[in-house]
C-alpha cells in the first residue's frame, strides 16, 4: 500500500495538506478557498468526495478559511478541539467531532494523533499519522519545541516542520515591535535557526525527510530557511532529505510504500 502526503498550500495565507493512506484521503487544515482545494486535489487524481475527514490545528483563519464551504456542499467530518470548533458555527453540527490533545482517531487502518503545540490560540495541536508501522508527523504554529511536541516527533519517518521567519529579517522588516514580539515568543513560531536544531535531532533519531513549511511570505525566503537547516545538518554531519513547501503550489513530503 501508498502513503503520500502533499502540501496544498503553506504559509501565512493559507495553509492545506492532503494525506493518502492505501485508500483513505484527508485534510490537515483547509486555510484556503474550496475551489482552489478542489484544483490542486485534481491535480493530485482525486476529489474532495474522496476526502473522509480534515483535522483541524487551531482556528486562525489561514487554517480555517476554506472549512465552511467544504462542510455545506461536500459533507465532510471535521475533527478539532472542542474550542476550535467553537469558531465554526456555520458548520453542521453533526460534522463537528470534538478532540482531546492528546487524542487518536482511526480512519480505516489509519491512526491520526493529535498533541498540543504552544501557540496564540485557543487550543493548537499538531498531528501524527501512523499507517502499516510508519509514522509522519505535522507541526506548524510551534513557539517552540517543547518536550511534548519532540515526544511526539521523534521515530517519524518524515515530518512537516514550521521555520517561519529569519530573525534579522524579522528584526529589520516593516512590522510593528507588538506583532514583532509575538511572533517571536514562545507562543509564535519557530525561527529558521531553532527549525535546523530541531530538524537536527529528529534525523538523530530516525526521520528521513523534512519538509519545511508554514514560511513567513515577510519575513523569510525559500532561499533563506533552506540555507539555514541544510548547513546545520552539514555542521553537525547529519544525513536528511530536505525541501521547502511552496507557498502556493502543491510540494510533496513523502510517497512511499508501506
Amino acid at each position: 500500500m501508498i502513503a503520500s502526503i502533499y502540501t496544498l498550500s503553506s504559509g501565512s495565507s493559507g495553509n492545506c495538506t492532503y494525506i493518502r493512506c492505501g485508500d483513505t484521503e484527508f485534510l490537515i487544515d483547509a486555510g484556503i478557498s474550496r475551489r482552489e482545494i478542489a484544483k490542486k486535489l485534481s491535480a493530485l487524481g482525486t476529489s474532495l468526495q474522496a476526502i473522509r475527514a480534515i483535522f483541524v490545528t487551531h482556528e486562525h483563519s489561514d487554517h480555517i478559511k476554506g472549512i465552511p464551504m467544504v462542510a455545506k456542499y461536500d459533507k465532510i467530518p471535521i475533527f478539532a478541539h472542542k474550542l476550535t470548533l467553537s469558531f465554526l458555527k456555520e458548520v453542521d453540527p453533526s460534522l463537528q467531532h470534538p478532540i482531546k490533545h492528546p487524542d487518536t482517531i482511526t480512519l480505516g487502518d489509519v491512526s491520526v494523533t493529535a498533541f498540543a503545540t504552544p501557540h496564540d490560540s485557543l487550543a493548537s495541536c499538531g498531528y501524527v499519522i501512523t499507517y502499516q508501522g510508519k509514522r509522519f508527523g505535522y507541526a506548524t504554529d510551534l513557539g517552540r519545541p517543547t518536550d511534548t511536541a519532540v515526544d511526539a516527533l521523534v521515530g517519524c519517518q518524515a515530518v512537516i516542520l514550521e521555520a517561519n521567519y529569519d530573525k534579522d529579517m524579522l528584526r529589520y522588516g516593516s512590522y510593528p515591535p507588538f506583532l514583532k514580539e509575538r511572533i517571536r515568543g514562545n507562543y509564535g513560531h519557530l525561527d529558521n535557526e531553532v527549525a535546523a536544531k530541531f530538524a537536527a535531532f529528529l534525523a538523530k533519531t530516525g526521520t528521513e525527510r523534512v519538509l519545511l513549511a508554514h514560511l513567513s511570505d515577510e519575513n523569510n525566503t525559500p532561499e533563506t530557511a533552506y540555507r539555514t537547516v541544510s548547513e546545520y545538518l552539514q555542521k553537525e554531519k547529519l544525513s536528511l532529505s530536505l525541501a521547502v513547501a511552496a507557498r502556493h503550489e502543491i510540494s510533496e513530503l513523502v510517497t512511499l510504500e508501506c
